[in-house]
């Protein structure tokens, strides 16, 4: 939801739907186009567009029998509006991003790694391509120990008994 400048204190806020909305409908030139492009009913969309001009306190589109045209008013807000929808495009994918990248370690005991490393490494590169990984290979009870120590985000290990407890979670 994108909070409106106008008014903090508004109950109805601007919604970044809206203005997806008010750009299709200038894009299209026409209600019906752009409610049969976006998936509504027209009745949906025209509230939506009231809606918005009622927050703006101004008329954005000039009604016609062909359909619609952007008032002064609207023009300007068309640019601003679709300039705002590609920063939020923009910010959601700069957040995928760098939920996506980043350093892992892991630590494999011998008897796991021969078996799992390579597979756990083309997969980890396939699916998290910016993900630097740096693999350790060492005896269980070291690789417990680098857990416990922060120095393994992740280990695979056989630990028998007792020794579990002694493992941080």
């Amino acid at each position: 939801m994108l909070i409106s400048a106008f008014d903090h204190t508004s109950e109805h806020a601007m919604e970044l739907r809206q203005l997806r909305y008010f750009i299709r409908v200038v894009e299209l030139g026409s209600m019906g186009r752009a409610a049969v492009d976006l998936g509504v009913v027209t009745s949906a969309l025209s509230q939506q567009i009231s809606r918005l001009e009622g927050e703006l306190s101004t008329r954005l589109l000039q009604r016609t029998t062909t359909g619609v045209v952007p008032t002064d008013a609207g023009l300007a807000f068309w640019h601003q509006a679709q300039l705002a929808l590609r920063h939020v495009d923009e910010a959601a994918r700069a957040a995928q991003h760098a939920r996506m990248s980043g350093h892992v370690s892991v630590g494999f005991a011998p008897s796991t790694a021969s078996v799992l490393a390579l597979t756990f490494m083309s997969g980890l590169r396939a699916r998290y391509p910016d993900i630097r990984l740096h693999l350790v290979e060492s005896l269980s009870g070291n690789l417990a120990t680098m857990l416990n120590a922060r120095q393994l985000d992740l280990a695979t290990c056989a630990v028998a008994g007792s020794a579990s407890e002694n493992i941080n979670y």
